[in-house]
């Protein structure tokens, strides 16, 4: 995935750019399936519930405009997940629950999952910093940090695998760690 930033990926989906949707696409539907999950939704809901995210925003993308003044976008991406699957759960014929009541259960079951959110959400932040990182720094200093951090290799182990010296291994390790730093701060904005 190229380097992108959360506002340079929403502005790539907002001038219609195919590859930003499939971007966006593929960074948030796990997330999407995730709360699916939460609302106890079958397979097909989830799917549907994923698609009816999507549509969310492809049908407002030509009007839409996120202002970080307003919070936080992981916060408005679950608004937008709750009131679809309301939508969703709406829709149901199975009788267990009035359409009235919906957004209660739907309040419920999501409150329940809370804490596994904020741990995939973090997860997922760190894992699109790792790839943005890998276009963010050289492909030295990503191998060393990779290595050594994600490999559990030693120092020494490193060093010798790149042909550098042990000192720099860590001197990239330092500058990759604080770049990976920004890039997690910047995406959770």
């Amino acid at each position: 995935m190229a380097f992108t930033t959360r506002s340079s990926l929403l502005s790539a989906v907002l001038r219609g750019d195919e590859t930003g949707w499939e971007q966006f696409y593929q960074m948030y539907k796990p997330l999407i399936l995730l709360r699916g999950g939460d609302l106890r939704l079958n397979q097909t809901e989830k799917e549907e519930l994923v698609q009816l995210v999507m549509l969310s925003f492809f049908g407002t993308s030509e009007t839409f405009r996120y202002d970080k003044s307003k919070g936080r976008f992981r916060d408005y991406l679950k608004r937008i997940i709750r009131n679809k699957a309301c939508d969703l759960m709406r829709k149901r014929h199975d009788g267990e629950i009035s359409a009235e009541n919906v957004p209660q259960l739907v309040d419920e079951l999501l409150a329940g999952g809370e804490e596994r959110w904020e741990q995939e959400w973090r997860d997922h932040l760190l894992k699109q910093a790792l790839e943005d990182l890998r276009c963010a720094v050289s492909p030295l200093v990503y191998q060393a940090f990779s290595m050594l951090s994600l490999e559990n290799m030693s120092g020494k182990e490193v060093a010798a695998a790149l042909g550098i010296t042990a000192n720099a291994v860590y001197v990239y390790k330092h500058a990759a760690l604080k770049k990976l730093k920004e890039l997690i701060a910047q995406a959770d904005e």
